[in-house]
């Protein structure tokens, strides 16, 4: 086990060096955190190149802590979430990161440098951290620990995902002491006022409490149930889960550091559970809302890609009263009732040029998922369009021969 551990800990420090597929603006924190760059210390905020501001300069901010600075941006990136992000890495192991959030005035000193540098950098006039996402991998879960014993700290974050990252003492007392705030969130999550993703792999240690051991600790005292699920995905095989409320766990096999990483490569994913969770209506009037304005266009996955990639979309429908007639702005109703909007969903080049035409129908409500070969096109970015009623909307993408 302390080979797995060590291995792990060597990939943590080299995958410092790689690359991912993030692009957008970023903002070197390092040295205004006062880290210490020759012990590989860094801290970054990633605003990605689809961000959008909104009109009165309210944010969502990812906070991640414990891992290279592009798969952090790849959490993002690939979940293709409206949000700016804060990644910061201390080393290898839990005790940097309680260390350094020890200090409770540290998490508050990150949030206002965020806030500041948006606003001098004119990426947001007058910014305003609306929501707050905690994302952590592998040894990061020591520095959540420091965050949310502070009630003020607890109260701004509204969700926290732990990707095979959570340990504790084995000792009774000190796991309880130790996982009193995480069940705390736990709670929190099962009765819908916070959300908690956790996933886990199999790896065993025999000295402390390993991922599934605490993960068993949050659901027994939640009074959930772990149930067998048998499922492949991105991280590998998962083999259990557990939901209740907003409080969701999957374990998954394998007991190796190439398993451990998988999680740490795949964040993207609880990203986008999460945000799908927030973007729940919990109103009559956001329904309404819902229902009449959530057009969506997702990034298209895998991007890069070679040679194809799929690409989602989310059309709304009104219903509307049998007997209405169509209107002149590219919809039209159906016998039940149901408005239709004549959608195109095209890729250009990079000089503007149309290439292909993927979708060009009358569609109904509902989310819906194509299929883009581009085999016989030149390797460079692309531009895809979704066109439906007065809704328009342009991604980019990534062609790699």
């Amino acid at each position: 086990m302390y080979k797995i551990l060590f291995i792990v800990f060597i990939l943590n420090s080299f995958i410092l060096s790689a690359q991912g597929i993030g692009v957008g603006k970023r903002i070197d924190m390092t040295d205004k955190l006062g880290l210490d760059k020759n012990s590989g210390q860094f801290a970054q905020i990633f605003v990605p190149d689809y961000f959008s501001v909104s009109q009165d300069g309210k944010f969502l901010l990812v906070f991640h802590i414990h891992s290279a600075s592009w798969a952090a941006e790849d959490e993002v990136y690939k979940s293709n979430t409206n949000a700016v992000l804060f990644n910061i890495h201390l080393g290898g192991f839990s005790s940097s990161y309680q260390n350094y959030f020890s200090n409770q005035d540290n998490f508050q000193k990150i949030l206002d440098l965020v806030v500041n540098e948006l606003g001098a950098n004119d990426i947001i006039d007058d910014p305003q951290l609306e929501s707050l996402i905690i994302t952590s991998f592998s040894a990061g879960y020591g520095g959540v620990r420091e965050v949310l014993k502070t009630q003020n700290y607890y109260d701004k974050i509204d969700a926290l995902t732990l990707a095979d990252g959570l340990h504790s003492n084995l000792e009774a007392n000190l796991m309880k002491e130790q996982m009193k705030d995480f069940l705390r969130f736990a709670n929190d999550a099962s009765d819908k006022k916070k959300i908690m993703l956790l996933t886990h792999s199999s790896i065993l240690t025999y000295t402390y409490a390993n991922t599934t051991e605490t993960a068993d600790y949050l659901i027994n005292n939640i009074n959930s149930v772990r149930a067998n699920y048998n499922a492949v995905d991105e991280i590998g095989t998962q083999y259990s889960k557990a939901d209740t409320g907003y409080f969701h766990v999957k374990g998954y096999r394998g007991n190796t550091a190439d398993d451990h990483m998988k999680h740490l490569y795949n964040m993207h994913l609880m990203l986008k559970h999460v945000v799908d969770i927030m973007s729940i209506p919990t109103s009559v009037d956001e329904v309404e809302k819902k229902q009449n304005y959530g057009y969506k266009l997702m990034q298209n996955y895998p991007n890069p890609f070679n040679p194809s990639t799929k690409i989602k979309y989310q059309i709304p429908g009104q219903s509307l009263p049998e007997g209405s007639r169509a209107r002149n702005d590219n919809t039209s109703v159906t016998l039940s009732g149901v408005e239709e909007f004549c959608v195109t969903l095209k890729v250009y080049d990079i000089l503007g040029r149309e290439v292909a035409t993927i979708v060009n129908e009358e569609k109904a409500a509902g989310e819906y998922e194509v299929k883009f070969y581009g085999g016989s096109l030149s390797s460079g970015f692309y531009f895809y369009q979704l066109s439906a009623g007065n809704y328009f909307e342009t991604k980019k993408m990534m062609l790699l021969n």
